[in-house]
């Protein structure tokens, strides 16, 4: 979903034109931010830029202009609108993207005076996660407070657990081994069935079920129990956990439990899932993502949770909130900022539009929301459904499918529930070890995805893929990594 991009390219802000307010006061700060759509652009971007400006104007004595990008050509935007010194004052980015852009000098070193009068809101409302953006002493940007750890865990058809007398065993779920179990009596039950898959095409079954570590970004040098004893990188591919788990989904593999051609199909999870060839898919869960599944697949779903919750920086950097070098004020941006996360009745028009015209209170209910009557997601003329991206989710409406009022609750009670990376707020720059990461990318390429599906055989194959990595130049990689992170450790002491 996420690279089919936005479309509708007849909207003005989908080739990069920005939309705004016409006659914008100048008295008032004006604050450019751009942001990635992740299915379209909503034809009432305007409406929504005006109801934003109301609460500004009164607020912070500021308005924003809104610029909506295709999800597509958004990072190819942000490098045009950054190198070409356009105004630009705020922009959302994927995490995996945040390090990069401090390398290559994108971003701007947010003032900390400015910061500290300006965004307590933020800083209260992110606190020990500031790490993940704070680079040698200085912050980068914000992330967005949300799910802010993963754990590893199963989509399960719900109808075909009550259908075979299997839903209680379903949910006693805590590991593979359960899972195993189930899958035994379930092939049998549904022999015409699949048995899962990976979350998604180009993530494999260990990466989507089994992974619980910090990978360190680029799996060359990771923490297998998130630096618990000491902050000692290892060689994923060498350890005795990944010869084993190899071991243990070449089983699945054999048994015909796992997509045969799961490393290059495009329909790999939830789309599979809803067509009715998978019994489960493998994947990212947070609470409530059964509730994601079934909206968009119609199917009644059960989650099984597999591993210990986890934060890294990969996790709690999902989405980050960053000013680019383009802003000239970072004043009223930290103003915005500080709406966005401490802020219900501004955040809500970002993430869910104006009350009455895209959606409606549920009755008897304190956070939760539904479409208007006549409304659908067919003719909703926001429905931006992005709630992830955006300052705060913890103080958004959230909508009824989730079925409690407690849901962000629950969401804050999984996020302190996680282990924590030490390595949470390392940065590694890869620009010394350039050339063996790109020759190691190569190898990875070749085998990763077939031994991690299943569909390589472990005894013949991860020698060679171990070798093929010793001869792309790993331990060089890893050592550097590990310098790189002494030395940030030592700078903390």
């Amino acid at each position: 979903m996420l690279l089919s991009g936005c479309g509708n390219s007849s909207s003005p802000a989908a080739s990069g034109e920005a939309t705004g307010t016409a006659d914008a006061d100048d008295d008032y700060d004006q604050i450019t931010f751009a942001f990635f759509c992740n299915l379209f652009i909503p034809q009432d971007m305007q409406m929504i830029e005006d109801a934003l400006n109301e609460q500004l104007r009164e607020k912070i004595h500021a308005e924003v202009e809104l610029v909506p990008l295709s999800l597509g050509t958004y990072d190819q935007q942000m490098n045009l609108m950054i190198s070409g010194g356009e105004k630009l004052d705020l922009y959302i980015m994927f995490g995996g993207n945040f390090s990069s852009a401090i390398n290559q000098n994108k971003l701007a070193v947010v003032d900390p005076d400015l910061m500290a009068e300006y965004a307590p809101g933020v800083l209260d409302a992110l606190g020990d996660y500031m790490d993940s953006v704070t680079v040698n002493g200085n912050v980068y940007g914000f992330p967005v407070n949300k799910d802010m750890a993963t754990r590893r865990g199963v989509s399960l058809n719900r109808d075909l657990l009550e259908k075979h007398g299997l839903l209680e065993a379903a949910e006693e779920i805590q590991n593979v081994d359960d899972l195993a179990v189930l899958f035994e009596k379930m092939s049998a039950l549904e022999p015409n069935l699949v048995m899962t898959s990976s979350q998604d095409n180009g993530k494999s079954v260990m990466e989507s079920g089994f992974a619980s570590f910090d990978k360190m970004g680029d799996y060359y040098g990771v923490l297998m129990d998130c630096g618990g004893d000491d902050l000692v990188l290892e060689n994923l591919f060498e350890t005795e956990w990944y010869a084993q788990t190899l071991d243990y989904i070449r089983d699945w593999y054999n048994k015909g439990w796992i997509l045969s051609d799961g490393s290059i199909n495009p329909d790999t999870g939830i789309n599979l899932y809803k067509s009715g060839r998978l019994f489960s898919y493998l994947g990212d869960k947070k609470p409530g993502s059964y509730v994601d599944v079934e909206n968009t697949t119609g199917i009644p779903t059960l989650d099984g949770i597999l591993t210990t919750p986890i934060s890294t920086n990969d996790t709690i950097n999902g989405v980050v909130m960053a000013i680019p070098i383009t802003c000239e004020d970072q004043a009223p941006v930290l103003k915005f900022l500080n709406l966005l996360y401490s802020d219900p009745e501004v955040l809500n028009i970002l993430d869910w539009g104006i009350e009455g015209v895209h959606y409606e209170r549920v009755p008897d209910t304190d956070t939760l929301i539904r479409y208007p009557e006549g409304v659908t997601s067919d003719n909703d003329g926001y429905g931006l459904n992005q709630g992830w991206s955006f300052g705060n989710q913890l103080i958004s409406y959230a909508w009824e499918t989730v079925g409690t009022d407690d849901y962000y609750e629950e969401m804050k009670a999984f996020n302190e529930s996680a282990v924590i990376s030490k390595a949470v707020g390392f940065m590694f720059d890869p620009s010394p070890v350039k050339s063996e990461i790109a020759a190691l990318d190569s190898v990875l390429a070749e085998y990763r995805l077939g031994l991690e599906n299943g569909e390589l055989d472990p005894e013949e194959y991860l020698p060679k893929f171990q070798q093929a990595l010793r001869e792309a130049g790993i331990e060089k990689v890893i050592a550097e990594k590990q310098r790189q992170l002494d030395a940030w450790v030592a700078a903390q002491s």
